[in-house]
């Protein structure tokens, strides 16, 4: 008997990165009017953030259903796996309430379902580290338990070109959107406890990731035996200098760098990168 991890698409682990660590996904989907794509698998972020750029409307998402779990849920019991199954903040999408459902439908004694408290490449670190403990031979009981405790202390640091995504996604109050609308101001945000709240502000973009650096020196933490994560609303090759700056000033053990995929992108919008670290 082995274990599976499962993520969700939100997790903006690429394809070829899920095939590469053995981790099974289920998308989520964005919708642009009247067309109706599966994060990841049938829209890639290029082809979303081009489509974002000619579009008058904001595109909106959905979440799977139970039944979508379910036939990934089952299909690993039926093959004698436990399943181990980490999601997007519980706060920000019902796609953990989803996976839960689909749990109690099956066994649930088998399949552990976890809310991340965090979005994108942060839901991914988990389940990448998810996923090297099942190598382990470690059994889904314990691993659940392990990444339970890695929720409580990663740290999920973003800034955006502009607020308007989130907010006109409803993922923060207008109120908290107004920061960022004057002199260049470009907000830094980060995830507490699965809510997305204001961290700081900065004059500029250039601006952002040193002040993310200065946290990280501030708090004494030594990256050296983590695994971090750096993600980007665009073409990776736009932020070649974030990513060495990252590694020069941080020196992370490992540093999985991905791109923002289209339901993630759909609230955060293209420029956005995140830092993920955890304070340990």
């Amino acid at each position: 008997m082995g274990v599976t991890i499962v993520t969700d698409s939100t997790c903006d682990l690429s394809p070829q990165m899920l095939n590469e660590f053995g981790i099974k996904m289920v998308p989520l989907k964005v919708f642009f009017e009247d067309e109706v794509y599966k994060d990841w698998v049938e829209i890639t972020p290029e082809m979303f953030y081009k489509k974002l750029a000619s579009s008058t409307v904001l595109p909106r998402t959905s979440q799977p259903s139970p039944e979508e779990f379910l036939d990934v849920f089952k299909q690993e019991i039926e093959n004698g796996n436990e399943v181990v199954s980490i999601h997007l903040s519980s706060k920000l999408s019902g796609t953990y309430n989803s996976a839960c459902l689909a749990k109690d439908m099956l066994d649930p004694q088998k399949i552990f379902v976890i809310d991340g408290k965090s979005a994108s490449i942060g839901t991914g670190v988990l389940a990448i580290l998810a996923k090297r403990l099942a190598e382990k031979g470690m059994p889904a009981k314990d691993i659940a338990s392990l990444i339970i405790q890695k929720t409580n202390t990663i740290r999920h640091i973003f800034a955006v070109e502009t607020l308007e995504y989130l907010k006109k996604g409803g993922r923060i109050s207008p109120a908290k959107a107004t920061i960022g609308n004057i002199l260049n101001i470009k907000p830094i945000l980060h995830i507490v406890d699965g809510v997305v709240e204001p961290f700081d502000k900065v004059r500029g973009m250039k601006r952002a990731l040193p002040r993310i650096i200065e946290e990280v020196n501030k708090k004494g933490l030594d990256l050296k035996n983590q695994v971090c994560g750096f993600c980007y609303a665009g073409d990776l090759s736009e932020a070649e200098e974030l990513i060495n700056m990252i590694k020069q000033e941080l020196s992370p053990g490992e540093l999985i760098v991905t791109q923002i995929g289209s339901v993630i992108g759909t609230y955060v919008g293209p420029g956005t990168f995140a830092f993920i670290f955890f304070e340990e």
